[in-house]
């Protein structure tokens, strides 16, 4: 590693699988760091999205603009990858836009390094069916949410589904969106989700 600082992606990167020094080298000499404020976008809607990110500490959300109206389709926070999938996978115009919910730091690696390590690293290709994986699995349950008819079954899926996390610190207008429910109907059901883990801790 030649004495520099181990990037912060890397670490999370070896807990997936072992990584060869070879691999680890030629990550440090390729990953990036940015810093995006609050509102600013990482990609637009008709670009490439070149860039695969890993947020290091911050908030970012995925979403689209149909008709005058943006959806929300993901929220991801510290700790987690995030891009555009057909615009980085397949390197073609992104559909969706990728924006800062909060003053966001990244780390990122370029689409030509990543098809480079694809083709020098095996254990490249064994993170990448690892977060294929990933992906698949979360569209599965975005598209579940989408699909539950009323909007108490979708705040209770998403929910049960880890996603309490989100519920203190990602703006209320974005989650009720996501899950297809007016911000008034998700503070509502928000409320009583507290009040009912209020009664289960006195109890």
């Amino acid at each position: 590693m030649n004495g520099k600082k181990i990037s912060f992606s890397l670490y999370f990167l070896e807990k997936i699988c072992p990584l060869s020094n070879e691999f680890k080298s030629f990550y440090q000499n390729c990953v990036k760091h940015a810093y995006y404020k609050k509102g600013a976008l990482l990609n637009t809607s008709g670009d490439i999205c070149d860039k695969l990110y890993f947020i290091k500490k911050g908030m970012i959300r995925g979403y689209h603009s149909i008709e005058n109206n943006e959806i929300t389709t993901w929220l991801s926070i510290d700790n987690e990858l995030v891009t555009s999938i057909t615009g980085f996978f397949k390197h073609v115009p992104a559909a969706e836009n990728i924006q800062a919910v909060e003053d966001t730091y990244v780390e990122y690696i370029g689409f030509e390094d990543f098809q480079k390590a694809l083709a020098l690293f095996p254990e490249m290709v064994q993170l990448f069916n690892v977060l294929l994986v990933e992906y698949y699995i979360q569209a599965e349950n975005r598209t579940l949410i989408s699909r539950i008819p009323s909007a108490k079954g979708r705040f209770d899926y998403f929910v049960s589904n880890g996603n309490i996390f989100l519920l203190n610190r990602a703006p209320h207008k974005f989650l009720a969106n996501m899950l297809s429910m007016r911000p008034e109907t998700f503070s509502r059901f928000l409320k009583a989700h507290e009040l009912d883990l209020a009664n289960a801790i006195e109890s």
